[in-house]
């Protein structure tokens, strides 16, 4: 993996170095950035009348160089900073989930550190990934969409606590609640590394985390329309030692790999009750192992209740 030095992708500014009690606090304020860990480094807003000037640019990375030393955050708007907390300014423009991975790979180096050991001096030369060691799901991750779905997904906490599961009746096999349709090996698509108006339907494979379960992109030809699926679709990992059982819905078309299984309800199911089903599939992970995997029959003769 290339790396390069923090000081080659940002400028590694000392931010402002000011005192809260000095400040006046006030609720349509700019944030006051301190070293701690929680709300994103926010302790408080603060009245910038007397440092409009001084204001740290949104969309920069401000980091601990002491106290909770090198906890890092996306800062979205203009803000002011507390003693050694380090602002660093892209020197090439930088996308929201550039920056947000960035902030996160520079957190993974907090080991390095102590209360003893700070990070004032040391922080421009942490060595991090080069920007063409970007990963692929974070190039093509969404955060504004993401957020959007993060609204709908509150919205369906109500729905999916008032699916009632029959506690009544006896346990019913996975392939009499759904019909299992496997997935195609990648021998028979062509991918793309990135997504393009042809290679636009997300290849899915084996993934603890449905955010990372984007192998490549694939064209959604004739040929594979009976394997492509629509949103809402839910699935699981046939595969992998440390994927495997997990199940999710989907949020958009795709086509999955022959180590993931797609299960379309034999009856009609609201996307709260399949979102039930997918923890409860999931709950049977410890059932199974790197050679005892989720498929055919192993798969088929999972039990699960029904709902009502």
């Amino acid at each position: 993996m290339k790396t390069v030095q923090v000081n080659e992708l940002f400028d590694v500014l000392p931010g402002n170095g000011l005192e809260l009690n000095k400040l006046t606090q006030s609720p349509s304020g700019v944030p006051f950035i301190n070293r701690g860990r929680k709300n994103n480094g926010v302790s408080a807003l603060v009245d910038s009348s007397d440092y409009e000037d001084a204001l740290q640019p949104a969309y920069t990375i401000s980091v601990a160089g002491g106290g909770s030393v090198m906890e890092s955050f996306v800062q979205l708007k203009p803000y002011l900073t507390a003693y050694h907390v380090f602002v660093l300014k892209p020197k090439k423009e930088m996308t929201l989930e550039t920056l947000l991975w960035y902030a996160t790979v520079l957190r993974a180096n907090k080991y390095k550190y102590s209360y003893g050991r700070q990070a004032d001096s040391t922080l421009p030369f942490i060595r991090v990934p080069d920007l063409s060691e970007i990963p692929i799901f974070v190039r093509h991750f969404d955060f504004k969409k993401y957020e959007a779905e993060r609204v709908l997904d509150n919205s369906l906490l109500k729905d999916v606590s008032q699916v009632q599961i029959n506690i009544d009746k006896p346990l019913k096999r996975l392939d009499e609640l759904f019909d299992i349709i496997n997935g195609v090996p990648s021998s028979k698509v062509v991918r793309n590394e990135i997504r393009t108006e042809k290679y636009s339907v997300p290849y899915i494979r084996p993934s603890k985390w449905q955010e990372t379960s984007i192998d490549q992109f694939v064209q959604a030809t004739d040929q594979l329309k009976a394997k492509t699926f629509p949103a809402e679709t839910l699935y699981i990992s046939t595969n992998g030692a440390g994927s495997h059982t997990y199940s999710y819905v989907s949020r958009e078309t795709f086509i999955p790999n022959s180590d993931v299984s797609v299960l379309i309800p034999k009856k009609q199911m609201s996307l709260a009750e399949k979102l039930v089903y997918a923890t409860l599939i999931t709950n049977n992970r410890f059932k199974f192992s790197y050679g005892r995997k989720p498929k055919g029959e192993q798969l088929a003769e999972i039990l699960l209740p029904t709902i009502l």
